[in-house]
């Protein structure tokens, strides 16, 4: 049972279901970066796990919350 975050990524805001590697609850409107098919993005949490099983895939992962150089790297 994996649990999924809601999470909007890109320049559009594509929202997605994604598995944070490390097992942390993110809370809402944390911002994470993310693996998705594109590569590495940037992500607002919009709703952390519910406790509800869902065997759903997941649209990538949670890699970690975003650093002082994650947003450096993004204000460039």
């Amino acid at each position: 049972m994996a649990l999924h975050h809601l999470v909007r990524v890109g320049a559009l805001g594509h929202v997605g279901r994604f598995t944070a590697v490390d097992a942390v609850r993110y809370p809402r409107a944390s911002r994470v970066v993310v693996r998705t098919g594109r590569g590495l993005e940037l992500g607002e949490v919009l709703q952390p796990p519910a406790d509800s099983a869902d065997a759903a895939p997941a649209d990538g992962s949670i890699l970690r919350g975003v650093t002082v150089e994650d947003q450096l790297l993004q204000a460039r």
